[in-house]
């Protein structure tokens, strides 16, 4: 069976509880909104008055493009994880095309009928960058850059760090730092802000409803692979294969905003009892992965969750690059102060740091005396060094030296370094 027709078996079978919360839910997978229907949709959302946040990033970009520009240099490959309609990269593109040479743009996506619909739109518009569509996964993708040596910069537009938990956006980042980035090489990431509680529900319950048509579009999504993967099984057009997993119909679209953890929580609700019955062709497969084929019983009232999008105060950024060995090196904010870019830079030496215990959002480790608290209460235990994660590396070591070679070698003059080494200690060997 695929791995996303076993994570949705676990997910109709194993209800799990939110970070924060104590209500446990069934869940769907959120990349299963994703079909071409389900872009579509999203497009269309993008438009709505109510859905601030493209707005915004658009505003950001046209209003500090070339502050942003200034940070991306020629001969350098800008990779964008999930591009959608490239509406707000063409401002992007625009100026790198004026004012950069040698720049080649890859553009991530899950489906290739949009992704390349929107290449073949914009390719013939930008003369001096080379054009490369990459369709799949982020971890199908990402490790055809790894044998590039040339500087990167990495595009996460929308705020789609937001539909990820704290400790998954940690992982992800620090698999984009390890495994792509080198020294010196960016992410700009969108984020979107706390705001009042009614902007943020106006926008994921627009007039039109578009955001519910989205959010239930996953449903025949679901019940067409699994079709398409009965029929597989079988050899034919079966019954089974026929038969809707779940009906559009039985359930309804509700938002939840935790205006205290500062995150958006999208469900779908059974508007009646609702049994789920696993086709015979999967059945056996289905008690392998959860124990039982046994039919699954949802409940009138009960919610199944589909995704999260977090809201992030001013200090997030700053607590994200600490979580994640990255440097917050700059930030562009909206007009309404609803939005922010903020851009983050692989240092050239980091050591390995002790990994604290992480909060549910970003927003609640951000005050110096709940940071030290959590230092003061993680608990240390004597391990041999061999099995000690956190000590320094030889490459680490030999890293900072590089540093320190630069500074004394290079940067600080010989009487400066020989007769005023005191005057040099903060701006140099303390910040080292």
């Amino acid at each position: 069976m695929p791995p996303i027709l076993k994570e949705l078996v676990c997910g109709l079978t194993t209800p799990r509880t939110l970070p924060g919360n104590s209500t446990s839910n069934r869940y769907l997978p959120t990349v299963l909104l994703y079909d071409d229907a389900g872009l579509d949709y999203f497009d269309r959302i993008t438009y709505l008055p109510e859905y601030y946040l493209t707005d915004c990033e658009i505003e950001i970009l046209r209003t500090h493009i070339e502050a942003i520009v200034a940070g991306i240099p020629s001969n350098t490959d800008v990779v964008e994880l999930g591009c959608g309609s490239l509406r707000k990269t063409e401002l992007l593109l625009d100026a790198l095309n004026r004012e950069r040479t040698g720049v080649t743009y890859y553009a991530i996506d899950v489906m290739p009928r949009p992704l390349h619909e929107s290449m073949a739109k914009l390719a013939p518009r930008f003369a001096n960058i080379s054009f490369c569509a990459l369709c799949g996964t982020y971890d199908e993708v990402l490790p055809r850059l790894r044998k590039s040596a040339r500087p990167k910069t990495v595009l996460w537009l929308g705020s789609s760090i937001g539909n990820l938990h704290t400790p998954d956006a940690v992982e992800f980042f620090t698999k984009i730092s390890q495994n792509v980035m080198t020294a010196n090489d960016a992410i700009l990431i969108g984020m979107d802000k706390q705001k009042p509680t009614d902007v943020i529900m106006h926008a994921y319950h627009d007039s039109l409803g578009i955001t519910a048509k989205f959010e239930l579009n996953i449903l025949p999504h679901i019940n067409q692979l699994v079709a398409d993967y009965v029929i597989q099984q079988s050899g034919s057009n079966s019954k089974d294969a026929v038969n809707n997993l779940l009906d559009m119909e039985n359930f309804r679209y509700v938002g939840v905003y935790d205006e205290k953890i500062g995150r958006h929580d999208a469900f779908l609700e059974a508007c009646e009892d609702v049994v789920v019955r696993w086709p015979c062709g999967i059945a056996a497969q289905v008690k392998d992965i959860c124990g039982s084929d046994e039919d699954v019983t949802i409940k009138r009232g009960d919610r199944l969750y589909v995704e999260s999008a977090y809201k992030y105060s001013d200090s997030a950024a700053e607590v994200l690059a600490q979580a994640t060995g990255l440097t917050f090196s700059a930030t562009w904010i909206s007009s309404r102060d609803y939005y922010m870019l903020n851009m983050f830079r692989k240092p050239q030496a980091a050591m390995t740091h002790v990994p604290l215990p992480l909060p549910v959002s970003f927003n609640k480790w951000s005050v110096p005396t709940e940071r030290s608290s959590r230092l003061a209460n993680t608990p240390l235990t004597i391990k041999a060094p061999e099995q000690f994660p956190t000590i320094p590396t030889i490459d680490e070591w030999q890293n900072v030296w590089k540093v320190w070679d630069l500074l004394t070698l290079q940067i600080i003059t010989r009487d400066k370094l020989l007769v005023r080494p005191i005057d040099l200690r903060h701006p140099f060997i303390f910040y080292l």
